[in-house]
C-alpha cells in the first residue's frame, strides 16, 4: 500500500512539475538568451563570440525548435485529478502510513531487544550456575579422594615400620650372630613398595611432608613430644612418628614429630 502511494505521488508530481514548470521555464529561458545574446553582439560586433559558446546556443536552439507548441495527449495531465486538496490529503495518508510503519518498526525492535536483554541474563546466569557446579564438582572430586587415600596412608605407615624393622635385622652382626637369611631381599622389597605408593599419591597431587631435620611448621606437623639432641638447634624436628601429607595449600594428613629443645 505504502509503495502504490509513493509511485503514484511521485508520477504525478513529475509530471506536473515538468509541464507547469519546467517546459515553461525552458521556453522562457531561450527567449531570455536569445534577446540578450542579440543585444550583446550588437553592442560588442568586432568581438566574434567563441566557436563552443556558438555550438551550445545552436544545439540550445535546435532543441528548443523541435518541441512541439502543443503537449501529446498521451503525457496530458489530468489537473482535476491532482489538485491540491487531493495532493493534500495523499501527503497526510502517506504521513500516517510512515508514522504507521515506524511505530511497527519500533515496537518490534523493542520486543526484539527485550529478548536479546532476557537471552543474556539467561546465559549470564547459565555461566554462573555453571561455574558454580564446576566448583562444587571439584570441591566432591578432592574430598572424595582425600576420603578414599586417607586409609591407605596408614598401610604405608605399616611399610615404613617394617622397612625400618626389616633394615635393624639386616645391621644385627654380633659375633655369632648372623642377620637372617635373605633380609636384604626383605629390606629391598619394602623400599620398592614405598617408592611405588609415593608415586602412585603423587598421580592425585598428594605428596609427603619433609619433615625430619627441617624446623617445626605448626601449618603441617604437630608435636607429640619434645626431645634433647645437643647437635642440633631447637625447633628443629629430630624424630617423625607419623608422616604428613599435603596437596598444594591443602594439609591431607599431619605429620606427628617430635621437637628438638
Amino acid at each position: 500500500m505504502l509503495k502504490f502511494y509513493i509511485a503514484k505521488f511521485a508520477k504525478r508530481f513529475k509530471q506536473s512539475i515538468l509541464d507547469n514548470v519546467l517546459l515553461p521555464l525552458m521556453k522562457w529561458t531561450w527567449v531570455f538568451l536569445s534577446a540578450r545574446i542579440k543585444a550583446y553582439e550588437s553592442d560588442t560586433a568586432e568581438v566574434p563570440a567563441t566557436k563552443w559558446k556558438e555550438k551550445v546556443l545552436e544545439d540550445f536552439k535546435a532543441w528548443m525548435t523541435d518541441l512541439p507548441e502543443e503537449m501529446p495527449i498521451d503525457r496530458k495531465v489530468d489537473m482535476d485529478s491532482c489538485d491540491l486538496y487531493t495532493l493534500l490529503m495523499e501527503f497526510t495518508a502517506l504521513r500516517q502510513e510512515i508514522k504507521f510503519q515506524n511505530r511497527e518498526q519500533n515496537n518490534t525492535l523493542r520486543i526484539q531487544q527485550s529478548f536479546i536483554d532476557s537471552l543474556k541474563e539467561t546465559l549470564k546466569l547459565l555461566k554462573n550456575r555453571t561455574s558454580k557446579l564446576e566448583t562444587l564438582e571439584e570441591r566432591i572430586r578432592l574430598a572424595s579422594e582425600k576420603k578414599a587415600v586417607l586409609p591407605f596412608l596408614d598401610i604405608r605407615d605399616g611399610l615404613i615400620r617394617g622397612l625400618k624393622a626389616a633394615k635393624a635385622a639386616a645391621a644385627t652382626r654380633r659375633l655369632f650372630v648372623r642377620p637372617p637369611q635373605g633380609i636384604e631381599g626383605i629390606v629391598e622389597g619394602y623400599e620398592m613398595a614405598l617408592r611405588r605408593f609415593d608415586r602412585a599419591l603423587t598421580y592425585v597431587g598428594i605428596t609427603p611432608v619433609t619433615a625430619l631435620g627441617q624446623p617445626f611448621d605448626p601449618a603441617s606437623m604437630r608435636a607429640v613430644g619434645q626431645g634433647n639432641d645437643p647437635q642440633k638447634e631447637a625447633g628443629i624436628v629430630i624424630e617423625e612418628q607419623v608422616g604428613g601429607f599435603v596437596r598444594q595449600d591443602e594439609v591431607i594428613r599431619t605429620a606427628e614429630v617430635i621437637v628438638n629443645k
